[in-house]
């Protein structure tokens, strides 16, 4: 995260209390995806609320989050995921939890984050966070295998400023169909693709939730 954008986040998380909704957009889409006890990281975790409620619903949730005072208050607003949080960032996680979770992880949620990974940066991002997930395993159902949920905002380009959006975070539109191509080179196939308009009006922002799934063999 280049620093310009850190400070946003920087500020932002003085807010989170007074102004973030309990639950993501996505978390529906998150929980639908899982099975119970399901082993899930959470990549840009900011304020940890999913993580929160994922244990809620009994998942085994861990996360990273690479901007210091987010995991701050993310442990301030919710003390109970204490040695779950790391430092860590796209493109390259490191095998964040390895001594948790040696084999990997069942599920890995990446939402709202690979946007400030720059074009350049989108491949080793996405292998990554495809290097996380276990294995599958013979004889595995499609829905219990390995899967990857990124939440992918596509701003319109009048509210960008060459690499920036309004708020000065570094921004990048990635087109989900290069998402998609790329991921399957890592034995990832696409399971299911929605787009929601609704925040397009107020923040010129439509956003993409991608549902992959690891077939039997990676490539």
């Amino acid at each position: 995260m280049d620093a310009r954008t850190s400070a946003f986040y920087d500020a932002y998380a003085t807010q989170l209390a007074a102004t973030e909704a309990g639950r993501s957009a996505m978390f529906s889409s998150l929980q639908a995806a899982l099975v119970p006890g399901a082993w899930v990281l959470d990549v840009g975790s900011g304020s940890g609320r999913d993580m929160a409620a994922l244990l809620e619903h009994g998942f085994e949730a861990l996360g990273v989050e690479p901007n210091a005072a987010m995991r701050e208050t993310a442990l301030r607003l919710r003390p109970g995921l204490a040695d779950r949080l790391a430092d860590a960032s796209l493109p390259d996680l490191g095998r964040p939890f390895y001594e948790r979770r040696p084999q990997g992880f069942d599920a890995v949620v990446c939402s709202a984050v690979l946007m400030h990974v720059e074009p350049a940066g989108l491949t080793p991002a996405l292998a990554s966070l495809a290097g996380q997930l276990r294995q599958p395993v013979d004889g595995e159902t499609a829905h219990r295998r390995p899967a990857l949920l990124i939440s992918l905002p596509e701003m319109l380009a009048e509210r960008l400023k060459g690499d920036r959006d309004v708020d000065g975070r570094r921004f990048h539109n990635h087109e989900p169909t290069r998402v998609q191509a790329l991921l399957a080179g890592w034995g990832l196939e696409l399971d299911s693709a929605n787009r929601s308009d609704a925040a397009l009006a107020g923040t010129g922002t439509r956003w993409h939730t991608l549902l992959f799934r690891q077939s039997v063999k990676r490539r």
